[in-house]
């Protein structure tokens, strides 16, 4: 495995070994440390001797996002038992279950915006991040992302951005310095590999709107039937903690419309071409008349068709924020 990869992973398997030693003199004769050391110092020898990533069974490579969430794993998924296949499946049933139960409610309609998302993983559980959350002051904020990497352990980093979010918000930040708090921390508590995608956005109801583009893909504004994209305005969270973040601000009018979106949308397939920005900007010309509910409906319906109502490769979420 690559270097630049492996390295974080040795430091934080390092740091744990300290820890496991620091504990062991509070328990001593602890079975279950014992065996937790013995298996750190394996995973250890294995990254110095080249093997670490390697299916002890079939010498395949191990899952990038499993090694993410548990860097002792040495058995692919191809390779577990009956009884680790069914802790496995528990797992991911009960990491689904939380992710549901982070998801804000639907098809809102607060002080004058109408706002509606899909959320749809692409297996048991997603990388993507998506909130809609009433403030204090009568204004609304939204978020959505993508998380880095796949499967459980993108699902664990969106479940820790939600997390850090919602602790930040007591503190009546503005749009940009909750961004940089956010990356801050979230850079501070994961590895350097860990990143996110993200479009932080606060309307209120005078429809004055400001939005933080941290690396995502541009929202759509679409106003008098013309659509103007949102360019970011900061890097992705988590890449580095000194990273700066700005906000553009704008207004919008009855009956004008923000989209967002993950790459699920644009980058799914038909015939080996992608869906792509430009047929989700040519259909948004067409939803000026339509409800935040009714859009999502009209692009959800547009993508399956699309693909064939093919099984999804990436994770799905798509936001509309509609003034009325």
């Amino acid at each position: 495995m690559d270097s630049a990869y492996l390295s974080p992973i040795k430091n934080q398997l390092s740091e744990r070994r300290e820890r496991l030693l620091h504990t062991n003199k509070n328990i001593p004769n602890s079975t279950h440390l014992l065996d937790l050391l013995k298996q750190v110092d394996a995973a250890l020898e294995r990254i110095d001797n080249g093997s670490y990533g390697i299916c002890e069974i079939c010498k395949g490579e191990i899952e990038a996002e499993r090694l993410a969430a548990d860097p002792l794993v040495t058995v692919c998924l191809e390779d577990l038992n009956a009884h680790q296949q069914k802790a496995l499946e528990l797992d991911l049933e009960f990491a689904s279950k939380i992710q549901r139960n982070l998801l804000p409610q639907n098809n809102l309609y607060v002080n004058g915006w109408e706002l509606s998302y899909h959320y749809e993983p692409a297996g048991p559980v997603s990388g993507d991040f998506c909130d809609i959350i009433q403030m204090a002051d009568n204004s609304v904020l939204f978020v959505l992302g993508d998380v880095s990497g796949k499967g459980v352990a993108a699902s664990l980093m969106m479940s820790h951005l939600h997390a850090l979010i919602k602790s930040l918000l007591s503190f009546g930040l503005s749009v940009n310095e909750l961004v940089d708090k956010a990356n801050r921390l979230f850079c501070e508590s994961t590895m350097n590999t860990n990143y996110a995608t993200m479009v932080f956005g606060k309307a209120n109801t005078l429809g004055e709107v400001e939005i933080c583009n941290a690396g995502h893909n541009a929202p759509l504004l679409l106003s008098d039937g013309i659509v103007k994209p949102i360019d970011a305005t900061g890097i992705p969270i988590g890449l580095f903690c000194e990273a700066v973040y700005t906000v553009e601000k704008f207004s919008l009018k009855k009956g004008d419309s923000l989209l967002l979106y993950t790459d699920g949308l644009t980058e799914s397939f038909a015939d080996g071409i992608e869906y792509g920005e430009a047929r989700v900007k040519s259909l948004l010309t067409s939803c000026h008349n339509h409800s935040a509910e009714a859009m999502v409906r009209i692009f959800l319906k547009d993508n399956k068709e699309y693909t064939g109502n093919a099984s999804l490769t990436d994770d799905l979420t798509i936001m509309a924020v509609k003034k009325n």
